[in-house]
């Protein structure tokens, strides 16, 4: 059964989550702290699939490796590993070089690998690797890539997928003399007969939304350009610029990526090869919409996928609201399989046996709080059922038995990442893992379960288990060898009520060489989303967390109102309110941390990123507690955050509207630390990357600016070529930076112990 909620009361007692101290040499042993540069040394295992015996597990390792030209600086190396799941041999690599090495997928013969090399500057092709010797081969070579390859069950053919541009799907379509237009658009003619920024347009159909997209098609044969001839050479120069992306020009409504701008669309589309030598890809069901999660159903003539529920929708305001159709190999021809209204499908996995296919459902449309839930439905059609009404969790990608019989999947839980069971036929839904263990990927086989796991004791090794999840072990030491003779500092769960009375989950940490008759500085640090979640299973902070109990903090971190892993109307919680009624909560957090006998009140610091960003800036404009603040990639003016971050769909899915509509922008105005930054006091140092779009760099300028026009003790450092992702898979230099200057920060602040 699902883990039960938090008492309301008010608990403040305290549950030692580990009893020793995780990586604690024996007596007598030597024994040393976490360093910074320790942070080199983190290993991360992905991807584990299961051979067809069930005998072998492939997976992929991330490391971070010197650079060969410069020691002194140093890159992620991503491999394939092969592991005997009895142990009876020590696991061994498969591929190496530079490469980025990907997405492993067995051969139903169980002899050869099909994966994913990306090579530095080039597009991603897929190999195969024979095991029984030899070295891998490309079997693909398309200019625009291949990924995520999948076999048929048959052995005969390989699915994978390819991302298209606007033109390049048009090219294609005309080549083929299919029709060249997508449903959601009306062609507007060109400015001139070579305009390679040609236009596509919808009217807005959305509340408040722009009133029309643009998409790139192909360029024409090339005419007369004159930036002081004629109007049609005028515009022909003009197109010609825009072609060479000097200027980009857009009238899309999503426009900005990853660290880039997103000028033109791009398509997901799939891909069948036979496989044999010589054999070509051929496109399937190739248009202007993307298809994902592909998957074979066991005829091996089948494809389950998703695509956008409405087809004349730009895809621009597409909110993830996808219907699952089936895909005929050889013709592709389309059949709709699941589709409804306000719901929305992921995740598609055929059973073993053929008779069905599970998927996870969530209802009340693109801006809705609802808790995804694994359902089921008949291969013959038919409506889906729904296994895990009982349980108020997101449920993640579901994996079947091998036997059908039952369906496994994750979700985020109370601090844990737990592997959830539920049986086809119905019934309760169980729990296989504990409440300090994250397991972030699995696979299954007859006899086997294996497991990527995360735990206080060591952030990411491979597992195995019974398909029950008892008998578990580690089946791999990539982390455990340097952790050796590494001392570790514990995790404490803590339980307290809110003002409104919300049940809240915390924990603390002393730090790591502890002394009961030395007070410490405490640090509040703070999770991002806001609908993230923090805990023992968490694995992307526990380097961070050990770092800083290893200099000498005792922390305070938890899941305040808004947080996920404690169900629906928790994490709605926060609607409308992001920061008064967060800020309660995690200075609730700091205010019984306080309180313990080692820890000394008046040197306080607090840190947080991305939401976790807002609310620290948010909470020095209210509180002055803090000795020292770090404001890491937030944002801090939510009206300007709306068209500056990728993430802009947060403002209609928490305030409920646009920043110009009445009572919207008021709404945003008194949420925003900004319009507080006069109350600030607190020393403040603001991080954010160069190209850091999910949440934009304007607004940490603004509120830099601010303070130091108010004469305010403020920092500001910006890492050149980060994207919002710095603290977890930016550059290692960059992230170890972050780090030691974090601390040094502080310390200007709270001195030594």
């Amino acid at each position: 059964m699902p883990r039960l909620p938090l008492p309301r009361a008010l608990v403040v007692c305290v549950a030692l989550l580990v009893a020793a101290v995780p990586g604690r040499a024996a007596p007598g042993e030597p024994t040393s702290l976490i360093v910074a540069t320790d942070l080199l040394q983190l290993k991360q295992v992905e991807s584990p699939v299961l051979s067809p015996d069930g005998r072998w597990v492939a997976y992929v390792l991330r490391s971070i490796e010197p650079k060969a030209e410069n020691a002194a600086d140093w890159v992620y190396h991503t491999h394939l590993w092969l592991a005997a799941v009895d142990g009876s041999t020590p696991p061994r690599r498969l591929t190496h070089g530079a490469a980025s090495n990907t997405s492993p997928t067995w051969h139903p013969d169980g002899r050869r690998l099909a994966f994913v090399r990306t090579p530095a500057g080039e597009r991603p092709q897929i190999h195969v690797l024979p095991l029984d010797g030899g070295e891998a081969q490309p079997i693909t070579n398309l200019p625009t890539g291949a990924s995520a390859p999948r076999w048929s069950p048959d052995g005969r053919r390989l699915l994978f997928t390819s991302n298209l541009s606007y033109a390049q799907v048009r090219a294609a379509l005309e080549k083929s003399g299919a029709a060249a237009v997508p449903a959601w658009s009306v062609e507007k003619p060109a400015r001139t007969a070579n305009d390679t920024a040609n236009w596509a347009l919808k009217p807005a159909a959305t509340k408040g939304a722009a009133k029309a997209e643009s998409v790139a098609p192909p360029a024409n044969p090339p005419a007369k350009a004159d930036a002081d001839g004629s109007l049609a050479e005028i515009r022909e120069w003009l197109a010609q610029n825009e072609a060479d992306a000097n200027p980009r020009v857009t009238t899309r409504y999503n426009f900005l990526a990853e660290g880039d701008l997103q000028t033109e669309l791009s398509f997901t589309q799939f891909y069948v090869q036979d496989d044999r030598e010589g054999a070509e890809a051929r496109p399937l069901d190739l248009g202007f919409e993307s298809k994902t999660a592909p998957e074979w159903l066991t005829d091996s003539r089948r494809i389950v996928a998703l695509v956008n529920r409405d087809a004349t929708q730009h895809p621009d305001r597409s909110r993830g609201q996808n219907q699952v159709i089936l895909l005929d190999a050889e013709t592709g021809a389309r059949t709709v399989f699941a589709a409804a209204d306000e719901v929305s499908y992921n995740h598609p996995t055929p059973s073993p046996d053929g008779r069905w296919i599970a998927f996870t459902v969530q209802t009340g449309g693109p801006f809705s709080f609802d808790q995804p839930k694994v359902a089921i439905q008949s291969t013959a059609g038919g409506t889906h059922r729904v296994l895990t009404a009982s349980l108020d969790r997101t449920a993640g990608a579901p994996r079947w038995s091998a036997d059908s019989a039952a369906i496994y999947f994750t979700a985020a839980s109370q601090g844990a990442f737990p592997l959830y069971r539920v049986p086809l036929a119905g019934g309760d839904v169980q729990a296989l893992t504990g409440p300090s263990r994250g397991i972030r990927d699995f696979d299954l086989a007859a006899h086997t379960l294996v497991q990527a796991v995360s735990e206080p004791a060591n952030p990411s090794e491979l597992h195995v288990a019974s398909p029950s999840g008892e008998a578990s072990r580690a089946l791999t030491r990539h982390n455990a060898v340097w952790l050796a003779g590494k001392q570790l500092a514990t995790y404490e769960e803590h339980t307290t009520t809110s003002a409104s009375g919300l049940p809240l989950q915390f924990w603390t940490m002393k730090p790591t060489a502890f002394d009961p008759t030395k007070k410490y500085p405490l640090l509040l640090n703070i999770h991002g989303g806001p609908s993230a979640m923090w805990g023992p299973g968490e694995a992307s902070m526990w380097f961070e967390f050990q770092f800083y109990a290893a200099k000498g903090y005792a922390q305070v971190f938890g899941n305040p109102r808004g947080s996920g892993g404690y169900g629906r109307d928790f994490q709605r919680a926060n609607y409308r309110d992001w920061g008064r009624g967060p800020a309660s909560d995690v200075l609730a957090f700091a205010t019984e941390a306080a309180r313990q006998p080692f820890v000394d009140p008046e040197r306080q610091v607090i840190t947080g990123g991305s939401y976790g960003g807002y609310l620290t800036a948010f909470v020095i404009t209210q509180d002055h507690r803090f000795k020292a603040a770090i404001a890491q990639r937030g944002v801090y003016d939510l009206i300007t955050f709306f068209g500056e971050g990728n993430a802009w769909f947060l403002v209609p899915l928490y305030w409920g509207g646009y920043p110009w509509e009445s009572g919207i922008r008021e709404l945003l105005l008194r949420d925003s630390p900004y319009t507080y930054a006069d109350q600030i006091k607190t020393p403040l140092l603001i991080k954010h990357g160069d190209v850091d779009y999910r949440t934009g760099v304007i607004q940490s300028q603004m509120l830099y600016k601010s303070l130091k026009a108010m004469g305010r003790d403020a920092e500001y450092v910006r890492y050149p070529r980060a994207t919002h992702e710095l603290s977890r898979s930016g550059e290692p230099k960059q992230r170890l930076d972050r780090l030691v200057r974090y601390e040094e920060f502080f310390r200007r602040y709270v001195g030594g112990n």
